[in-house]
């Protein structure tokens, strides 16, 4: 009775060793994924520990939104559309629109920074992939922004539609779509510098 407690005590260690060097193993296999994981959740850690001072939302924000508001009259003064801004909102004789916090893209743009440094490439490509990135991104969310408010003029029963469950799930997608194609480029530059 006795040999059999240390067999199954033999065996019990000997399957905890080997559980255990299976998961080392896994780790190490998936160590690029995991660091790249853990990067991106404390860096927008730090977006969320930022975005939650005073600082931030008492002079930054509303500077930040208003310049949004601006640039959105800007473009729709273009294209034809009669308006004025004051501070965050925009406004003609049939609708106005407040750019608030959610309306600004900082979230998802953010997010695509975030991605981006957390990728293994090279700082050259990583830089010029932020930047590109924010200035496509900024610029969807100024089409954003004119689409909702067309969308208001025209058929403000779809404004709430189109500003909840539409823009928001498609910005979204494009930010990601926008990192993929980042990674593509990067590592197609990549592929060619090594040849």
């Amino acid at each position: 009775m006795k040999k059999t407690r240390k067999d199954s005590k033999k065996k019990d260690t000997i399957q905890k060793n080997n559980r255990s060097a299976v998961i080392k193993e896994g780790i190490k296999k998936r160590k690029p994924q995991l660091l790249f994981l853990i990067t991106v959740a404390i860096l927008m850690m730090c977006y969320y520990a930022i975005t939650g001072t005073d600082v931030f939302s008492k002079s930054f924000l509303p500077a930040y939104l208003s310049v949004v508001a601006t640039v959105t009259s800007a473009a729709l003064s273009l294209i034809g559309f009669s308006n004025y801004t004051s501070g965050t909102v925009v406004s003609s004789q049939a609708f106005s629109m407040n750019i608030a916090y959610g309306c600004d893209a900082l979230e998802p743009t953010f997010l695509f920074i975030v991605v981006v440094l957390a990728f293994p490439a090279q700082w050259k490509k990583k830089i010029i992939g932020i930047v590109g990135g924010v200035l496509i991104l900024y610029s969807i969310n100024i089409i954003r922004l004119i689409t909702l408010f067309l969308t208001g003029i025209y058929k403000r029963e779809y404004f709430e539609l189109m500003h909840i469950e539409i823009w928001q799930a498609l910005f979204i997608f494009l930010a990601l779509i926008l990192f993929v194609l980042w990674v593509s480029i990067a590592e197609r530059t990549t592929v060619r510098e090594k040849v």
